[in-house]
């Protein structure tokens, strides 16, 4: 077995004692070309923002080749992305995982300051990328909370070194999917590469947040946020249904948040509370007698096409409003106007 070692850094540095010990070649300082005594195939390096940068892997393995990963003081979150034709494996910690795009977990978060070992497996294509995230910055992202608690895990409890591992969630895999086949000769590519490392970091931060505001529990303060909103809707309802963004903010929270404790604490949407409530109130208009024409109950609830309001209602109830009205009441039919 051929053993590899080097370090990371979000910087070049690493890639002089990788290519030594591969006995490989550097090229324009980001491409190194796997020689043909071990493999075929090239690593790719680039920094992305001053505080990411990302290694881009596809090569094929001749030989077994244990590729290590030596522990290093830079303060980096390392995620590595696999989705290759067997499940390769990483041993972090005396303890091997399998993490490919056949077998086992797709996404592997680990910390820069413990050693991991990569085995790929021999005369299959691996095909990874690996970000590598300032803690700091990272951390700012998460405002401080645990990255290891971010979703459903196999291991048991996170641990210091190994802080994630599961599936590739399906944005991320068609993201990866659509770098595979091609070139690192193109023009494009060092460009596009950074386009698809921040989409992946983004698209990680964006389900961090989901997942963390399913699984907390809702307190007394955002319950009674939520129902102020409610009942802002419930007095409201003469006007337009006012937007998502305006009742997230009345809540004092983001819109994420807000849509999710709604439906959590109240099993709908703030549109479907309005909608029925709106039309509840319609019928209820409609059949205290006080009004002669459709069109007056359509313009007091802020609707200005008969048409379409007759339509939304015979949709809702199941029936015509004129149907509702007293009988010595008749909608006159030359009574709408156009939007």
């Amino acid at each position: 077995m051929k053993k590899i070692s080097y370090f990371h850094s979000l910087t070049p540095e690493w890639q002089e004692l990788f290519v030594r010990d591969i006995k490989g070649e550097l090229i324009n300082n980001k491409i190194i070309s796997i020689p043909e005594s071990i493999g075929h195939g090239y690593y790719y390096f680039t920094p992305v923002k001053s505080y990411i940068s990302v290694i881009y892997m596809d090569f094929t393995a001749k030989i077994p080749l244990a590729i290590k990963r030596l522990k290093s003081d830079d303060e980096l979150y390392i995620f590595h992305f696999d989705l290759s034709d067997e499940a390769n494996l990483i041993k972090i910690n005396r303890t091997n995982y399998t993490i490919g795009s056949n077998k086992g977990s797709g996404v592997i978060i680990v910390d820069n300051k413990t050693e991991s070992c990569f085995k790929p497996v021999v005369g299959k294509r691996t095909f990874a990328l690996r970000l590598l995230v300032d803690k700091k910055k990272m951390d700012f992202f998460l405002k401080n909370r645990p990255i290891g608690y971010i979703s459903k895990s196999k291991i048991k409890a996170p641990q210091k070194s190994l802080y994630y591992y599961a599936e590739i969630d399906s944005k991320s895999t068609l993201a990866l999917r659509s770098i595979m086949n091609k070139s690192i000769f193109e023009l494009s590519f060092d460009s596009y590469l950074k386009g698809i490392s921040l989409k992946l970091l983004a698209n990680f931060l964006n389900k961090h947040e989901n997942f963390e505001e399913e699984k907390s529990a809702i307190s007394k303060f955002d319950s009674k946020q939520i129902i102020k909103t409610k009942n802002y809707i419930l007095k409201n309802l003469h006007e337009p249904f006012p937007s998502v963004l305006f009742l997230a903010n009345m809540a004092g929270m983001s819109v994420t948040k807000y849509k999710i404790l709604f439906k959590k604490h109240l099993s709908t949407t703030p549109q479907k509370i309005y909608i029925k409530e709106k039309f509840l109130l319609a019928k209820k208009m409609i059949e205290s007698g006080q009004y002669s024409l459709l069109s007056e109950i359509m313009y007091e609830l802020n609707y200005y096409n008969l048409g379409y309001f007759k339509t939304q209602y015979a949709i809702f109830f199941k029936r015509s409003p004129t149907k509702y009205f007293p009988r010595n009441i008749k909608v006159k039919k030359n009574d709408h106007t156009k939007d």
